[in-house]
């Protein structure tokens, strides 16, 4: 199952890059290691691997990757854009536009969404809602962790 379930996450995640916003259907690639979709799903769900899993009927599978399943797949990239994230709000003080830390690289915004996402709930960031903008701030946690170096904040990913 363990390979049946990298498979799976290198799929999700080459979808993701393509469309993190969209949920994506696993069975063709349970059926190719013989693994049921459902209990596959079951255990990368409780490992928060995958999120918004659809079960549809037939045993159809649909789902997302998390930042932590894209980290199993490719760290690099995880570290890369929580240095993009981390790093530009640090610089900005501790506040700014989520469109600015990302240089309004539209293409961009869903994924940086889910990394700030990811570092709210791990407490190192609040986002605010204002007119239409998404405002991420750094706590004092987060703080702490940007002034000692993103490699806390690339090792709490995995937490």
């Amino acid at each position: 199952m363990e390979k049946a379930a990298k498979e799976t996450l290198r799929f999700l995640y080459s979808e993701y890059l393509k469309g993190p916003a969209v949920i994506y259907t696993i069975n063709s690639i349970t059926k190719r290691y013989n693994v049921n979709a459902v209990e596959l799903s079951e255990n990368m769900l409780k490992n928060s691997l995958i999120r918004e899993r659809w079960v549809y009927p037939g045993d159809i599978v649909a789902c997302r990757i998390t930042i932590k399943g894209i980290e199993e797949i490719d760290p690099v990239y995880v570290r890369e854009k929580l240095r993009q994230v981390i790093g530009g709000l640090g610089d900005a003080g501790g506040t700014k536009d989520l469109i600015d830390i990302l240089s309004y690289k539209i293409e961009e915004y869903s994924i940086a969404l889910d990394i700030v996402k990811q570092l709210e709930e791990l407490g190192f960031v609040k986002i605010r809602h204002p007119e239409n903008s998404i405002v991420v701030e750094l706590t004092e946690e987060g703080r702490k962790s940007y002034e000692k170096g993103s490699r806390t904040f690339f090792t709490l990913m995995a937490v």
